[in-house]
């Protein structure tokens, strides 16, 4: 029976306590990997439109475009938000991992790819401009 105006406390004792109040990232993981791809495949499907062939059809997995009927605006807002998600999603990435002190290669392929779509945001704007 407990005393009044005591709390009873159940203790747990774990190997690596710091580990055991951490929720599973998994699903914030898989989240941001799939906008990260859907941002880089939007980035380069982009700059493929704006460095595209001279003839001016671009062809992909046997579908066929004709750039020159497509808006010229379309290959800079496809590279600026592409990048951008890309960089967001792949920023926090890299920053949670910095923070929770995973494996190096990991922050540093995600930083690249952070990288990578802000030279495509800065490309992109160059050529809205």
């Amino acid at each position: 029976m407990p005393m009044m105006g005591v709390k009873e406390v159940e203790m747990t004792y774990t190997a690596r306590p710091e580990m055991s109040g951490r929720v599973s990232d998994t699903g914030w993981h898989v989240v941001t990997a799939i906008l990260a791809v859907v941002g880089i495949v939007a980035a380069a499907l982009g700059t493929w439109m704006a460095y595209g062939p001279d003839d001016g059809i671009l062809t992909l997995f046997g579908w066929t475009w004709n750039v020159a009927d497509i808006t010229e605006v379309w290959a800079p807002i496809l590279m600026i938000g592409g990048g951008g998600l890309a960089a967001l999603t792949m920023g926090i990435e890299s920053t949670r991992d910095w923070g929770a002190d995973n494996s190096a290669w990991v922050i540093w392929l995600e930083a690249f790819a952070a990288v990578v779509g802000i030279a495509a945001v800065i490309v992109g704007i160059v050529f809205l401009f």
